[in-house]
């Protein structure tokens, strides 16, 4: 970038650059690592300072972060990444919270809120979006986290520490082996790997920045299904709620597994989109 520009004109220069990149948002991307470097995140605040010559310092810095954009996700930029008004930790080898995601939320709080004192089983929590949302919005739940990946469990514990509330627990496991918990749950939620290998590697580019084994659910997609209807549905309660996410494709075969390990009243919710985002059933014997 021009070392003698002004505020405004440092902004567009970053913005130009993330346009020739190819960027799907490049004026949403550059305004937010525009306040990293600047302190300036809003367009008012843009348009007041625009005409000041910028600092070379901060422009240096802005221009090492578009650069950056052009090659990593701007989650793992920021550090942080919202979702259900929550500024959870992310960053390499986590996968980003999605807000379609707030589906399955949604479902499970749903049928939480009557509820006293639920217990919630959160199976590959990643950063703790889901368990964390639950508990934020059902202040009488207790959470559980479950994760395998240590450096998930990185940015996991961070996010349980100022979001957790102190009801809600992270546990280092693997899904798709027997659990070594024992005690009973009203709810087990998850959304795991559910991309079929075959098709991880069609994926867009900056999907491929985040870890392979929180896309990767097997040769059809349903491995980690199969895994929790069998192994982990035994410490679902009667009566209590089973909830995943799901990708657009899947719905018919999550319900089949579903059905086949005697979970019952099987619906659907649907994402913001339109789109089916969550299967969930009751749990019997």
């Amino acid at each position: 970038m021009n070392n003698s520009c002004t505020v405004r004109e440092a902004y567009d220069q970053g913005k130009n650059t993330l346009s020739r990149a190819g960027l799907q948002s490049p004026a949403f991307d550059a305004l937010m690592l525009f306040e990293m470097a600047f302190g300036i995140g809003d367009r008012a605040s843009l348009a007041i300072h625009g005409g000041e010559t910028a600092d070379p310092a901060k422009l240096e810095f802005f221009d090492e972060l578009i650069i950056r954009r052009t090659r990593e996700p701007l989650q793992y930029i920021l550090g942080r990444w919202d979702f259900d008004d929550m500024a959870l930790c992310v960053g390499e080898g986590v996968l980003v919270p999605r807000e379609d995601t707030l589906t399955l939320v949604e479902t499970a709080c749903d049928w939480l809120k009557d509820k006293p004192s639920p217990r919630v089983l959160d199976l590959c929590a990643g950063s703790g979006a889901v368990g964390l949302a639950i508990a934020r919005r059902i202040p009488s739940a207790e959470v559980t986290c479950i994760e395998k990946s240590p450096d998930a469990l990185r940015y996991l514990r961070r996010n349980i520490e100022q979001f957790g509330q102190g009801r809600v627990l992270c546990q280092e496991g693997d899904v798709l082996l027997p659990p070594a918990l024992r005690q009973p749950f009203d709810c087990l939620v998850s959304n795991p790997p559910y991309i079929p290998a075959r098709d991880i590697d069609g994926l867009a580019w900056e999907v491929h920045c985040e870890p392979r084994m929180a896309l990767d659910g097997g040769s059809d997609g349903l491995d980690f299904y199969r895994a929790i209807c069998s192994l982990w549905k035994p410490l679902v309660r009667d009566e209590g709620l089973i909830a995943f996410e799901i990708g657009y494709d899947i719905r018919e075969g999550v319900t089949q597994i579903m059905e086949q390990n005697g979970i019952v009243r099987i619906g659907a919710a649907k994402d913001f989109s339109g789109i089916d985002r969550c299967v969930f059933g009751t749990a019997v014997s």
